[in-house]
């Protein structure tokens, strides 16, 4: 009897077989990824963060299908899977971990830098586009047969490319800037972060509003530039109602529902359900939704952890956080990958065209993103640093004890700011604004500085720290004490000693009456069984403070060890160095006189029985003659 083989190739499906081989790819590209990507961060490998790894390896993974062999092999890469199932999850994930505390301390300042900063880095960033695209030197015209070719689409397509480059990235600052070490500079680029996606979601929908409607509309009217805020205002406002109702059904469903608290996994599904119903309710109105799913995160960490078994709770962070994670990481290798695919790069007839577009990317990258970001900071910090003097009468400049910002702290906010995120490409591939052909242009452009800032900017973050921590060590060297290594005391009095003491004395008014207004009406009406449970719960959160006081605690304390050690064993080998490189020019003389005299007694002493021999051996010859 013939043993037939368990697999023949004549049953193979060669679609399914293309379809199994593309998945096994993926998933091992994302597993090699988060290897090099902890093991970078492992041998502390600054210039590579993790967003440059998954950046890089999708730029040579797309540099490998430019082979012939591959360029038969098709794939979806339709925006849709970003905007809807990638991007929600990141942004939920910002306000599900957030930490309330430290959000309603700085509550002020997240306003202030992540709404009103953002909004003057789009009007200044927005205004340098206009100015430079009613010229043909930087922006490229299509054909004049083209219908695209018009001064509306232009317009729309410059100004939707700023609304989207107005975005930042601050997971690179947070990572290098940490709260323990540095909690003023993380305040602020914490709260910057907090609103900048909400804030550039609401703005580049907005255009698209209007681009969809540009058509039935010769040009913009003098009441345009009011109904523009308005709908920026609208996204604002519908968000914001739409992420607290959802939020508060979804808590108060789990504190009626108890035999859900009994699946940890159930639980967790449920979470990520709620997340997604919020973005799509927002989105199919035709309203921006990633204020609705960032509310609904803050809303369901802050009362619906309450109603779940602290397994549950702790296991829908990690869950969240993971799934976020990946998010992020399948972005960036995309944007990596697109480096080679986009539509200027493929083009090979139109040299002219690449050029341009190439020149305009550096006016950008060098000029236009810092002039914008660095206006929009001294705009902000103005608002920041300013108060009225009811006395006098008149405005004065006084910054609040707390939030002293010097020059190097100030140029650390204008370096970290200028890194974008993975929202200005995600946003730009999600809509068409400005016909194909300026589309091509403001797309190319997004994808650049996305690698570039993440790359370049992202990688030198942590040298440029470093260079402002030894330059404000140098400034405030009277200060120092001998007993501390000097890197880390640096860091210590400019970040821990000087602010957070100050910090934590900050009470904001509306922060208490939040407080009281949360624990006396929507607690009790939200969280199961809270006035039973209220002590348990302060206890409980109590105990979780004071643990993780003691835990940052030990960081600082392994971490001023470290570069105690680290500088002990650099002052080692200097003293090594220097034994090995100095030389005593007159002891060296002395002791070679004194070799030389040596030998020379040695030599003397050698002759001397030499000679003995010769005379032994004469007198014995002549005997023996005799």
């Amino acid at each position: 009897m013939e043993i037939q083989p368990f697999i023949q190739a004549s049953n193979l499906d060669t679609k399914s077989l293309i379809t199994g081989g593309i998945f096994i790819a993926f998933t091992t590209i994302l597993g090699v990824i988060a290897l090099l990507q902890t093991y970078c961060e492992h041998r502390h490998y600054n210039l590579l963060r993790e967003a440059s790894v998954a950046i890089l390896i999708g730029l040579l993974i797309g540099v490998i299908t430019e082979f012939q062999v591959l360029q038969n092999v098709n794939y979806d890469n339709s925006s849709e899977i970003f905007f809807f199932v990638l991007l929600p999850i990141i942004v939920f994930k910002e306000g599900y971990n957030l930490n309330k505390q430290h959000f309603m301390k700085n509550f002020f300042y997240v306003v202030l830098y992540g709404i009103f900063g953002t909004i003057f880095n789009f009007i200044v960033l927005a205004a340098l586009n206009y100015s430079i695209t009613n010229t043909t030197i930087f922006w490229i015209p299509p054909s004049k047969d083209s219908q695209n070719n018009t001064p509306i689409n232009s317009r729309y397509a410059s100004t939707f490319y700023s609304a989207c480059i107005s975005s930042k990235d601050s997971a690179v600052s947070l990572s290098v800037l940490e709260f323990e070490h540095a909690p003023k500079l993380h305040s602020i680029i914490f709260g910057e972060q907090i609103l900048n996606d909400v804030v550039v979601f609401a703005i580049s929908k907005t255009v698209e509003k209007f681009h969809d409607q540009s058509e039935s509309k010769s040009d913009w009217e003098w009441y345009s530039v009011f109904i523009f805020i308005g709908w920026i205002l609208a996204n604002l406002l519908v968000g914001l109602i739409v992420g607290v109702l959802v939020g508060s059904m979804a808590t108060w469903i789990t504190k009626e529902s108890r035999f859900l608290s009994e699946h940890s996994s159930v639980a967790t599904a449920f979470t990520i359900y709620i997340a997604y119903f919020a973005f799509c309710v927002c989105e199919a109105i035709g309203f921006c939704g990633v204020l609705a799913v960032l509310l609904c995160g803050i809303m369901l960490s802050h009362y619906q952890t309450y109603n779940l078994p602290k397994i549950s709770a702790t296991s829908s962070k990690i869950t969240i956080k993971a799934l976020a994670y990946i998010s992020e990481t399948i972005i960036y290798f995309y944007i990596g990958y697109m480096v080679t695919e986009n539509a200027i790069v493929k083009d090979q007839q139109d040299s002219n065209l690449k050029s341009q577009v190439y020149t305009f990317l550096l006016i950008q990258y060098f000029v236009f993103s810092p002039v914008a970001k660095l206006s929009s900071m001294l705009l902000a910090h103005g608002f920041a640093i300013m108060q009225i003097d009811h006395h006098i009468h008149s405005i004065r400049m006084k910054t609040k004890g707390p939030w002293r910002i010097n020059k190097y702290e100030f140029f650390l906010l204008f370096y970290s700011g200028l890194i974008k995120g993975v929202v200005a490409y995600a946003l730009m591939c999600e809509q068409d604004v400005g016909g194909k052909d300026y589309y091509k242009i403001i797309q190319t452009t997004s994808l650049y500085m996305v690698v570039f800032t993440t790359l370049i900017n992202g990688g030198t973050l942590k040298y440029v720290c470093e260079w402002a921590y030894r330059r404000m060590e140098k400034e405030n060297s009277t200060a120092q004490t001998r007993t501390q290594s000097s890197q880390s005391y640096a860091i210590r009095q400019t970040f821990i000693q000087e602010d957070l003491a100050a910090y934590k004395k900050l009470k904001n008014k509306s922060e208490k009456f939040f407080k009281g207004f949360d624990e006396k009406y929507i607690k009790p009406f939200l969280i199961y069984k809270y006035n039973q449970r209220k002590d348990d719960i302060r206890l409980a959160k109590k105990l979780q403070k004071n643990k993780s006081k003691y835990e940052k605690e030990q960081d600082f304390k392994m971490y001023d060890d470290s570069i105690r050690q680290q500088r002990e064993e650099l002052e080692l080998h200097k003293q090594k160095r220097n034994e090995l490189t100095q030389i005593d020019y007159s002891n060296s003389d002395s002791d070679d006189e004194q070799n030389n005299h040596q030998n020379g007694n040695q030599h003397t002493t050698f002759q001397g029985e030499l000679q003995e021999v010769k005379n032994s051996k004469q007198q014995n010859g002549d005997r023996n003659h005799d």
